[in-house]
């Protein structure tokens, strides 16, 4: 078992002594009962964590006949997740919401076809691939915050949706080089997975699930389908003179082990597949600037090395690597707001996990939500702290106390990118704005598969 530190932080408002406590949902000081329990979770997965979850490193539970253990131990997720995860596949009904749309994509496969997905995809998407990218995600980002600027409005605006609209453009760049055509793609994939209902939560024969996930299709999808099949035919053509993008690595990849390239259909499958997670990555670049305007100290010092790093303030790839407080800043938002609030797998096999045995079929709920508020494992768990992330204070804490992009085989494809262009958007506007939070009305998290505020999360723009 992992040796960590407890705390004593209760929520409640500042005191000079204590910093604001960002906001979470309520916490159940007790274990819900199976029927509230999943009628919770579909809702809002972090509503139904209670106290005990956040104070025990491994927890049995059982709901109605379904076996699920609690694992926040940093060894045992390493037996889970790494060691053994042959053993340990996505929760199938987690699984069959992407499914429905990303098909045979690394995120709703499994075995030889993911690790096949997985070793042609992860070329096309590593830092080096990526670089030629940033310039020009930084000039969009640029002209898109001179237009913000220009507008001069005063009215509160949505970040989330901001942020949102601004990471599709972002992507769009990397994925199409900026096909216009590519939007309503990237916007349609972004919503994937739907929303889980209470039912998907719930085991069920294999043709029910079927049928209940025909009635949740998109009827858009077969016209988004053929642009983007359309898209991926142009960049296979010898005559192709467009932007070596995403698709078009996706498109001329190969497997390293054969060294056959991916069929059309599976193409298209593993872009929607790189599209969909990588907006639940983003979701971080909303906390960014509500956590700011909690903590006006934390938020001066972050300006102030954005105004080293781009005196002139021109946003440049060269002034991304000159940024470290930045990425402390960026590292402690997904701790407490992790893209990933939960990782579900089920046992193929009889197993052993930190002295549990664990049944055929048992459900393993690694939780980034509880992990990285652990109290045996965090310090002041529930406070907002940039300086946990320095090379000093990191010493002594498990590597796996720490899993924004989940880890292992299995750890997001994406993950680079996603900083990227997180520290892209977060460089451009933080440079130019200032973010005030809009109303004193509590921000409550909600999710099941990524986090996002209930009911947005509405601020007022200022110039700096």
């Amino acid at each position: 078992m992992a040796v960590g530190v407890e705390d004593d932080v209760t929520e409640g408002a500042a005191t000079p002594e204590q910093p604001p406590i960002p906001g979470m949902p309520p916490r159940p000081a007790r274990r819900l009962p199976t029927w509230t329990f999943l009628k919770t979770a579909a809702t809002n997965s972090l509503a139904a964590c209670d106290a005990e979850l956040f104070e025990t490193l491994v927890v049995p539970r059982n709901y109605w006949s379904q076996q699920v253990l609690f694992v926040s131990d940093p060894e045992a997720i390493r037996h889970v997740l790494i060691d053994r995860f042959d053993n340990y596949p996505r929760v199938t009904s987690i699984r069959r919401l992407f499914e429905t749309d990303l098909r045979t994509g690394t995120l709703a496969s499994e075995g030889e076809v993911w690790r096949r997905h997985r070793r042609v995809a992860t070329p096309t998407i590593d830092p080096r691939s990526i670089r030629p990218d940033v310039p020009a995600m930084l000039d969009l980002a640029g002209r898109i915050a001179d237009e913000v600027a220009s507008a001069g409005s005063t009215a509160p605006v949505d970040i989330e949706r901001s942020v949102g609209s601004l990471s599709t453009l972002l992507w769009n760049q990397v994925v199409t080089g900026g096909d216009p055509a590519g939007l309503p793609i990237l916007r349609w994939l972004s919503k994937v997975p739907h929303k889980p209902r209470m039912i998907d939560l719930i085991p069920k024969p294999t043709w029910l699930a079927d049928r209940l996930v025909h009635h949740r299709r998109d009827p858009a999808l077969p016209l988004l389908d053929a642009e983007l099949h359309a898209m991926i035919a142009a960049r296979r053509q010898p005559d192709y003179a467009g932007a070596h993008d995403l698709l078009w690595r996706l498109a001329h990849g190969r497997d390293r082990q054969t060294g056959q390239e991916l069929p059309d259909s599976e193409v298209r499958d593993e872009a929607a597949s790189l599209i969909a997670g990588g907006a639940a990555s983003v979701r971080a670049l909303t906390w960014i600037w509500y956590l700011l305007a909690l903590h006006p100290a934390v938020e001066a010092r972050f300006h102030a090395e954005l105004d080293a790093a781009m005196p002139d303030g021109v946003a440049t790839p060269e002034a991304l690597d000159r940024l470290p407080y930045t990425r402390r800043v960026l590292e402690e938002v997904m701790r407490l707001y992790p893209p990933i609030p939960a990782i579900l797998r089920q046992a193929s096999a009889r197993d052993v996990v930190a002295g549990h045995r664990v049944r055929r079929g048992a459900i393993i709920a690694v939780m980034p939500w509880i992990v990285h508020r652990h109290r045996k494992l965090w310090r002041d768990p529930d406070l907002f702290d940039p300086e946990r992330f320095t090379e000093a204070n990191g010493v002594g804490r498990p590597r796996l106390a720490y899993l924004p992009f989940a880890t292992g085989p299995r750890v997001c494809v994406g993950a680079s990118f996603a900083m990227t262009q997180m520290l892209v958007v977060i460089a451009v506007l933080g440079r130019r704005f200032r973010f005030r939070l809009a109303s004193d009305a509590p921000v409550v998290p909600f999710g099941a598969i990524s986090l996002q505020p209930k009911g947005g999360l509405p601020v007022l723009v200022e110039p700096r």
